[in-house]
């Protein structure tokens, strides 16, 4: 399996009234170029969905990203979004996937939802490629630091354990020049109240938008784009 772990995929742009037009993939940091690379086939793609029973926002969501994928010339075969109405059959649904996309979104609601489809069993023999988007991304991880984005997630747990495939606990959007979060949370001051102080308990990796980790299928380790350490209370830039 190869994974690649990113805070975003670029697969569309919003105009003023916040609606999506697909555009396709550019390869910044290389990530275009490292997608081709891996993928053994052009088959089936699989879109996880974050929250399963979302099935208005999941319909929405999938679009640009399939469009995206077609503009781009990666013209899988069979295109599925894999929510509640087809969960049951997860398994086989996964089965031949030669690129599986985790949707950003809710940690814990996403977690749940990765427990009941038994992901991470069927992930240990995978040998495509899974992309993991935010939220995506932190659950691959061994350790997810479950920091609030809004008001109602102010009681969830703040640690959660992740599917264990990356040893790092990956912070997504993370701007480590300004530290700052690059998704507008009004509610909740989540680096300066969250972040840096739940660093002093772990180490982060900063990943902001457009920079990636990937993993191949031995296991080796590539880090693409700024990447910021973030250790009790101070934010460091890493040299990859």
């Amino acid at each position: 399996m190869t994974i690649i772990l990113t805070s975003i995929l670029a697969t569309h742009i919003r105009d003023e009234n916040g609606i999506k037009t697909s555009i396709p993939l550019e390869d910044t940091n290389e990530i275009l170029t490292n997608i081709k690379k891996y993928l053994k086939g052009y088959n089936k793609i699989v879109y996880v969905a974050n929250n399963p029973k979302n099935i208005e926002e999941n319909d929405v969501r999938i679009v640009p990203v399939f469009e995206s994928f077609d503009k781009t010339g990666l013209n899988f075969k069979e295109k599925i979004l894999l929510d509640c109405r087809n969960s049951r059959q997860a398994k086989e649904i996964l089965t031949g996937a030669d690129l599986i996309i985790l949707s950003g979104g809710k940690c814990i609601c996403q977690k749940k939802s990765f427990r009941k489809i038994g992901l991470k069993k069927f992930l240990q023999t995978y040998k495509g490629v899974v992309i993991g988007i935010s939220a995506g991304t932190m659950n691959m991880c061994k350790t997810v630091a479950n920091f609030p984005e809004e008001r109602a997630d102010l009681r969830e747990r703040r640690w959660l354990r992740g599917l264990g495939f990356f040893d790092e606990i990956i912070i997504p959007h993370f701007d480590g020049e300004t530290k700052t979060y690059q998704i507008e949370c009004d509610e909740v001051d989540l680096i300066n109240d969250y972040v840096l102080p739940m660093s002093y308990k772990h180490k982060f990796l900063g990943l902001p938008n457009f920079s990636y980790v990937l993993i191949d299928d031995d296991g080796n380790v590539f880090y693409y784009g700024d990447m910021y350490t973030i250790l009790n209370g101070k934010v460091s830039k890493r040299e990859n």
